[in-house]
């Protein structure tokens, strides 16, 4: 057989034998060693697999990734941040849901109590009218009290301190219950300002939320009624 001829046969089943044979793995291996090292390999290596590894395709892209293992530490910790979270979640649901509630209701006293906007006005004027009527009467027994204590502590300086004499055990006393009644008063009087404070912020929540409550009604309303003029339309029957 001539030598071309032989020559051409072996590198045509060379060429086949090549097309036929597996195609080496495209897949490559990423991972950190012991000493902190980034690491690839187209192989893992034994042990790794429990220590976390990325596998990446030649282009760079990750397929999978793997983190390592935990320790019997790690995983009791886990457990522990998982109870821990679950019973926040709990709470965070149960008082989310104890302030719907107690919004529902303040709603249902809100429109049960008031049919328009004008009652809430009035219901905020009276409840000032309250607390202005106790200032008034605060105000005037603070002075009332204010000129007692100045005339016992004149009696003390005239008849005692000016004479350089001690002033007596129960004018003084009188002087300091004085003093003490006023201060009292005073204390009261700050507390029924910050309640008037209280009354008109109050008011406009209520007002605030009461409009709000009355367009859902409107807005509830108007989506019934397109339901009815709907049905109607079709022929049909439907509750109210």
């Amino acid at each position: 057989m001539p030598l071309k001829s032989v020559s051409a046969k072996l590198l045509l089943l060379s060429g086949l034998l090549l097309l036929a044979a597996p195609a080496r793995s495209a897949t490559l291996y990423k991972w950190v060693d012991e000493k902190g090292e980034v690491r690839y390999s187209d192989q893992l290596p034994a042990g790794q697999a429990g220590k976390g590894f990325e596998k990446l395709t030649t282009e760079g892209f990750v397929v999978e990734k793997k983190a390592p293992e935990m320790t019997p530490e790690e995983k009791r910790r886990a457990r522990i941040e998982a109870r821990i979270r679950a019973i926040e979640e709990k709470r965070r649901a149960e008082e989310e849901a104890r302030k719907r509630a107690e919004q529902e209701h303040q709603d249902t006293v809100l429109m049960m109590t008031y049919s328009n906007e004008d009652e809430i006005r009035e219901a905020k004027d009276e409840r000032l009218e309250v607390v202005e009527a106790v200032i008034k009467l605060l105000k005037r027994n603070i002075e009332d009290e204010q000129q007692k204590l100045e005339s016992l502590k004149k009696e003390a300086r005239e008849k005692y301190s000016d004479k350089g004499q001690e002033v007596p055990g129960g004018l003084a006393q009188k002087i300091e219950y004085s003093s003490d009644k006023i201060l009292s008063k005073q204390t009261q009087l700050l507390l029924k300002y910050d309640e008037l404070d209280r009354i008109n912020e109050q008011f406009v929540k209520d007002l605030t939320r009461y409009r709000e409550l009355k367009q859902q009604q409107l807005e509830e309303e108007r989506k019934r009624e397109e339901l009815r003029r709907k049905a109607e339309e079709l022929g049909l029957e439907i509750g109210d």
